[in-house]
């Protein structure tokens, strides 16, 4: 695999504009001191500066930390791949999983069977309304009533776990087999994580971010993303017939096979001798705890618009903390329902995603980074009323002018001319023709 593989299908990924990002911090960083990559993500930005200078990668979730230290910590020449890959499949909670969930194993087989044979309704009906978590947790699912057969499954199935319901041993398959991956790889997957925490550091991370590579390949969704599953049915009702190759396609991607290609990825990632910190962690928290000193240059990266970036990797972040979240509920013509795409109910809310909340969330930013003597390079994508884009809730110049509260040289620049992913419906997925990105460059 490439070093600078993308790991993730991250929105607003920073691959492109690496090389503009480090000259304005090489431009900043007169004495070479620490950087902040202070909405580190899948840590791209830290990666690419590590070997230059030392990094201090922070972001609020979970998954992030664990790309971070995934990609930043080098390898081990004692792991042996193959050692890891035969343990895995022979771990004893994928076998007891295999045994508790076969009845829907064994169901959802015939029903692939019968999509190639052109009947899509039976694996259709597992996408749009298979939610064990939800029939477990005897929550109706907003898309209606199950039909006789699935319903009985789902009865065997949880005749069969019943103490075992609350088991993290198969939360990947609880909350997400069915929706947006097929429960036989979502059985794969729960193996590979329940593997990965009986590890220590930095195998343990090393094994997680592998395992959320394979789950970003395998996963059943448009973009390839986790916002929400796949639609099956037309606004009439009608079943899509689109979809069958791309669904008969993920869903026969072989999970410990990719987890195995990712691994050889995260194992092969080089020792640097610069130092990195990996903190999980509020960016207001981490700017205020700041001395003058500690950093030399800011990199932040906000987000842009109203959709809170929690909701596109809630399924990496549940796997990465291991635990049985609640699930936020929906409700539609006063009836309640889980939510369609099976949200975590405490995903983080960014304040930089509420119209209300994000000047002061901008302000905040640049007061304690300036009382920290750190110049800044900050990331953001302008808004074209013409692209079809959502609207970003300040505009570059507003931002700037915040900036200017506490900075005497604020500049706006362009990295250049390329595009970010797009991950709404693929008659959407158009191309952006205008430069998609701002760097605001606060010299202290």
């Amino acid at each position: 695999m490439k070093s600078d593989i993308k790991t993730a299908h991250y929105l607003g990924s920073k691959t492109r504009i690496l090389e503009p990002i480090k000259a304005y911090i090489d431009e900043l960083n007169t004495k070479k001191g620490r950087v902040c990559d202070l909405f580190c993500g899948s840590a791209v930005v830290s990666e690419f500066l590590l070997p230059y200078y030392d990094v201090l990668a922070v972001d609020i979730q979970n998954y992030s930390k664990v790309y971070c230290e995934a990609r930043l910590k080098g390898g081990n020449k004692k792991w042996d791949l193959n050692k890891i890959q035969s343990e895995i499949k022979n771990i004893d909670a994928k076998k007891k999983n295999l045994l508790d969930f076969s009845p829907i194993l064994s169901y959802e087989k015939r029903c692939m069977n019968m999509l190639k044979e052109g009947n899509l309704a039976p694996l259709y009906e597992i996408i749009e309304k298979g939610s064990l978590y939800s029939y477990l947790n005897k929550l109706k699912y907003s898309n209606g009533e199950m039909t006789l057969e699935l319903k009985k499954t789902f009865e065997e199935v949880e005749e069969r776990i019943k103490e075992k319901k609350e088991s993290v041993d198969s939360t990947i398959t609880r909350y997400y087999g069915g929706l947006y991956f097929s429960f036989e790889q979502a059985i794969e997957m729960d193996a590979i994580a329940t593997y990965a925490f009986m590890q220590k550091e930095p195998l343990k991370s090393k094994v997680l971010a592998a395992l959320m590579g394979a789950m970003t390949d395998a996963v059943n969704t448009i973009g390839k993303q986790f916002a929400q599953p796949i639609k099956v049915k037309n606004k009439d009702g009608s079943l899509k017939k689109n979809l069958v190759h791309k669904i008969e396609k993920d869903r026969s991607i072989d999970v410990l096979q990719r987890f195995g290609e990712w691994m050889e990825y995260y194992m092969n990632r080089p020792n640097n001798k610069h130092t990195f910190e990996v903190k999980c962690a509020d960016y207001l928290d981490i700017l205020k705890q700041l001395k003058p000193g500690d950093v030399e240059v800011i990199y932040a990266d906000p987000p842009y618009t109203r959709y809170h970036y929690s909701r596109y990797y809630h399924v990496l972040e549940t796997t990465c903390l291991r635990d049985n979240p609640e699930i936020s509920t929906t409700f539609q013509n006063g009836k309640g329902g889980v939510s369609r795409a099976i949200y975590r109910n405490d995903r983080h809310q960014s304040p930089f995603c509420i119209k209300s909340k994000a000047p002061k969330a901008f302000d905040l930013l640049f007061k304690y980074s300036k009382k920290a003597e750190a110049s800044i390079v900050l990331s953001y994508s302008p808004y074209n009323k013409e692209s079809g884009a959502t609207p970003r809730l300040l505009s570059i110049e507003e931002i700037a002018n915040i900036a200017r509260n506490y900075y005497e040289n604020v500049e706006i620049v362009s990295p250049g001319q390329f595009m970010h992913s797009r991950f709404n419906r693929q008659d959407n997925n158009y191309e952006i023709n205008y430069e998609a990105e701002r760097l605001i460059i606060c010299r202290n």
